[in-house]
């Protein structure tokens, strides 16, 4: 493991350092922290001045105990200083390294620059931020505790996990956050000490992270469950929770409610058939509008026959139900020359404008092969193609079933 550091001019005093029930004398905080989280390799970002006054004092101290070295930094702040000590960061900190942080001695914005270089590396790198720590210094007893600010990186980790949410709609970071939250908790002991506990996180983040999972690989079925279950984790009793244990989450809960309650539905056998063509509607809005048109090609095609087949009173489930239905449209598109005549088959009362049945289905057949083929035959279909498709495709659906009312259909109004 791996100590980032820093040293400034000042005169350091000899102090008794503490953490939890563990005590160390020395001058310097650098030292302490070391010995108390057992650091291999201690890297101190320094100015000439600083070395000039602590550089052999602390290496005398400490050279045999740890492997020390120093970085020279930039004392400016203009914007090329800002960029150098990123540098020097992205140069101290090896690929696949564990850190951690003494910020005692930091002055002005370098620290917060080399946390941001740091949890930059995290993703880049594979870097692990084990901690980030504080002595603070009591000159009354010359004593100094040791306090830890890990959970403020964190801050950086749910800024992610909810611009992942925001723009993609993946919630599988914040449900591992969550329940992080609430498995390190019990992990550390402080169970046995806190009259407050967190017990529902883990199953708050667990049950997020399926919905979010049934999204991504188009499990429209169990997505309508998995959405519906997240309204037992609605109440007043799970908000007091996320706001102790998971404040950021606290800002960003009520859109997530907001966001899958548009897919809850009890009890699927039993509801209104037409409720779930809507429901797998808004599913392919959801695809679109975030920007999953690979998604939202996949469910549109088969969409389509689960639409016709509940306006058939047939099973949408049933394997030879949706045989028949296909074999219909198939009969009455594409480059069957006497496609015409089968225009007026037994699904073809539920529309309106039969042409553009036979128009949507041949175009969603070729575009949802091209995609399913990866573009290995001999139909080409650039992805700008496919992207303009893909915008136009929640209205080319809608169109197809006047009779209900899609384009009205909003999360709000359809729980």
């Amino acid at each position: 493991m791996i100590l980032l550091s820093f040293i400034g001019t000042g005169d350091y005093k000899l102090t008794s350092y503490t953490w939890q029930n563990q005590q160390y004398e020395t001058e310097y905080v650098i030292e302490a922290i070391a010995h108390f989280f057992n650091a291999q390799e201690i890297k101190v970002f320094t100015t000439k001045e600083a070395i000039k006054i602590h550089g052999n004092h602390l290496r005398d101290k400490i050279d045999n105990k740890f492997d020390l070295s120093y970085i020279d930094i930039p004392s400016g702040t203009d914007e090329d200083d800002i960029w150098k000590l990123f540098d020097k960061v992205v140069e101290s900190v090896p690929e696949n390294s564990e850190i951690i942080f003494d910020i005692t001695h930091a002055f002005r914005s370098i620290p917060v620059i080399v946390l941001l270089a740091s949890a930059f590396l995290e993703k880049a790198r594979n870097v692990k931020i084990k901690g980030v720590y504080y002595g603070q210094y009591d000159p009354k007893n010359n004593r100094a505790s040791i306090f830890d600010l890990t959970p403020a990186i964190k801050l950086l980790d749910w800024l992610t996990a909810t611009d992942t949410f925001i723009n993609t709609g993946s919630s599988q970071k914040l449900g591992q956050l969550l329940a992080d939250i609430q498995i390190d908790f019990f992990r550390s002991g402080k169970a046995k000490t806190e009259e407050i506990k967190p017990n529902k996180l883990r199953n708050l983040g667990s049950t997020i992270s399926t919905i979010s999972e049934n999204i991504e690989f188009i499990r429209p079925v169990e997505l309508l469950t998995s959405a519906h279950h997240l309204t037992k984790y609605s109440g007043e009793e799970i908000r007091e929770e996320v706001g102790i244990f998971a404040k950021p989450f606290e800002l960003i809960i009520d859109k997530i409610e907001q966001d899958y309650a548009q897919f809850a539905l009890e009890n699927q056998d039993k509801a209104d058939p037409k409720l779930i063509i809507k429901k797998h509607y808004l599913l392919i809005k959801w695809y679109v509008e975030k920007g999953l048109g690979t998604q939202a090609i996949l469910l549109a095609r088969e969409w389509l026959v689960t639409t016709l087949a509940i306006l058939e009173n047939d099973n949408y489930l049933d394997k030879e139900a949706r045989k028949n239905i296909e074999n219909q449209l198939n009969a009455m598109s594409g480059n069957n020359p006497e496609r015409i005549k089968f225009y007026e088959q037994e699904i073809t009362k539920h529309i309106e404008d039969v042409k553009q049945l036979d128009d949507t289905w041949s175009q969603l057949g070729r575009n949802r092969n091209n995609i399913a083929h990866c573009q290995m035959n001999s139909e080409q279909f650039s992805s700008k193609v496919l992207q303009r498709y893909t915008q136009e495709l929640p209205q080319i659906l809608a169109n197809l079933f006047p009779q209900l009312n899609l384009t009205s259909v909003w999360f709000k109004n359809t729980r």
